[in-house]
C-alpha cells in the first residue's frame, strides 16, 4: 500500500526532472589555460586590510588580480574546415579568481567552462604578494571543475604575454609550454608539476620549485629556464637548469640527463643510464650532518678522436675525475639550498621523520635554525659501463 503511494511521486520525479544547467558544446568556451598577473591595485594589498567590514562591496573596486583565459576558437573547426582551432583570450581585472571569472562569463557571449583546463601560468611579478597567492592557491583547491592534474609554470614576466605569443612549432602556447615540461622524462635540466602536487607542497610549509619558464621574443621562443623557488608562498630566486638537474640528484627525483667535465681541454660527455640516491641524517655535537651517497652508471657521450679510453688506467682516471667533479658540484648547490635560501627539496625533514622519530621530536622545535647550520656531504661514485662504438 505504501508503495503504491510512493510510486506516483517518483515517477513525477524520472519525467520533470532533467539537466537544469544543460549547455549546448556549441555554447561554450573551453578554456585550456589560465595566465595570473598581478592587477592595476595590487599595491594596495595592505591598504585592504584596514577597509571598514561594515562597508558593503567595498572590495569591488579593488583590481588586485589580471587573469587571461585562453580557449580554442572552435566555430574555426569543423568536418569541411581544416587545421586547427585558433586562440582566443578574455583578461579580466578582478579582486579576487571567482571575481574574475564571473568578470568573464560577462565578457563572452558563452558559457566558460574550467574543467578542460591544462595549464596555469603565475607570473613572477604575483608570486612577491604573499597574500595574494594564498588566496590564488585557496581559490585553486576549493574550485571542483579544476583539474588537480593541470599543469603549473611560473613566467619571467608578464603571464599575459606568454599566453598571447604564437610559438613556431604549434598552434598553441598550451600545448607548447606543456610539451616542453613533458620532456622532463628524458632531461632533468627540465621539471614538471602538475597541480595536486603544489597542493601537497605548499600544505607541508609554503615550499616548493616550480618550472620556470621565458620569452624571446627575437629567437620568437619560450624555454625553460630551471625552477622559481617558492618559500612561504613567495618567490624567493630561481635555479638554472643545471642547478635544477643537481637538485634533481640528490633529491631522489632524478630520471635522465648528463654530465660533464673538460680534460686536457676537451669536454667528456657522461649520459646517465643508472641512478641511485642514499640519504642519512645524523647529529654530532649539538650539528646536524646530512650525508648523501649517489652511485651513477651511464655511458661516455663525446670525447676526442685519437683518446683510447681503454688504455691503461685511464677509465679509471676519467672516473675519478667524474667523481670529483659532480661531488664538488652537488655539495655546492645543496649548500646554496640550505644556506641562502633555506629549502628543504631533498627530503631532509621527512627522513627524519620518518626513520628518526626520536631525532625528530628532540629538534622539531628549532629545526629551521638546525637545518641551516647543517653540515653536508655529498658523496659520488661513477661507472663507465659503456663508452661508445668507435673503440
Amino acid at each position: 500500500m505504501k508503495f503504491r503511494k510512493i510510486l506516483p511521486l517518483i515517477l513525477c520525479c524520472l519525467v520533470l526532472s532533467g539537466c537544469w544547467d544543460k549547455v549546448e558544446i556549441d555554447r561554450r568556451n573551453f578554456i585550456s589555460t589560465i595566465a595570473i598577473d598581478p592587477g592595476e591595485d595590487i599595491s594596495k594589498e595592505k591598504e585592504l586590510k584596514k577597509l571598514n567590514l561594515v562597508e558593503p562591496f567595498a572590495a569591488i573596486s579593488v583590481k588586485k588580480l589580471n587573469v587571461t583565459y585562453g580557449f580554442p576558437d572552435m566555430s574555426t573547426v569543423g568536418a569541411e574546415k581544416s587545421g586547427s582551432a585558433e586562440e582566443k583570450y578574455i583578461s579580466t581585472q578582478a579582486y579576487s579568481m571567482e571575481d574574475a571569472y564571473s568578470e568573464a562569463m560577462a565578457k563572452s557571449s558563452r558559457d566558460i567552462y574550467l574543467g578542460h583546463t591544462k595549464l596555469l601560468i603565475l607570473s613572477s611579478d604575483i608570486l612577491k604578494h604573499k597574500d595574494t597567492v594564498k588566496e590564488v592557491v585557496d581559490y585553486l583547491q576549493r574550485n571542483p571543475n579544476i583539474s588537480r592534474m593541470i599543469q603549473v609554470v611560473v613566467s619571467d614576466g608578464s603571464a599575459e604575454d606568454y599566453m598571447k605569443f604564437k610559438p613556431e612549432t604549434e598552434n598553441s602556447t598550451q600545448y607548447y609550454i606543456s610539451g616542453l615540461m613533458d620532456n622532463s622524462n628524458r632531461n632533468s635540466r627540465i621539471m614538471s608539476m602538475t597541480l595536486n602536487d603544489l597542493l601537497i607542497l605548499l600544505s607541508e610549509n609554503g615550499n616548493a620549485l616550480l618550472p620556470m619558464i621565458n620569452l624571446d621574443n627575437e629567437k620568437k621562443e619560450i624555454v625553460l629556464s630551471g625552477a622559481a623557488i617558492i618559500k612561504d608562498y613567495e618567490l624567493k630566486g630561481q635555479f638554472t637548469p643545471l642547478e635544477l638537474l643537481n637538485i634533481q640528484l640528490l633529491s631522489g627525483k632524478f630520471k635522465a640527463g648528463k654530465k660533464a667535465i673538460y680534460m686536457e681541454g676537451h669536454p667528456i660527455d657522461y649520459i646517465i643510464d643508472g641512478y641511485h640516491r642514499k640519504m642519512s641524517v645524523v647529529e654530532k655535537g649539538n650539528k646536524l650532518i646530512i650525508d648523501v651517497d649517489i652511485d651513477l652508471e651511464g655511458q661516455i657521450g663525446g670525447y676526442y678522436i685519437g683518446k683510447k679510453l681503454l688504455d691503461d688506467g685511464e677509465l679509471e682516471k676519467v672516473q675519478k675525475y667524474f667523481n670529483n667533479s659532480i661531488s664538488e658540484d652537488l655539495q655546492k648547490d645543496m649548500e646554496l639550498a640550505i644556506k641562502e635560501f633555506d629549502i628543504d627539496p631533498f627530503g631532509a625533514r621527512e627522513y627524519i621523520e620518518k626513520f628518526k622519530p626520536s631525532l625528530w621530536k628532540k629538534i622539531k622545535k628549532e629545526w629551521d635554525k638546525k637545518y641551516k647550520d647543517a653540515s653536508v656531504n655529498v658523496n659520488v661514485d661513477t661507472k663507465i659501463r659503456r663508452i661508445g662504438a668507435t673503440q
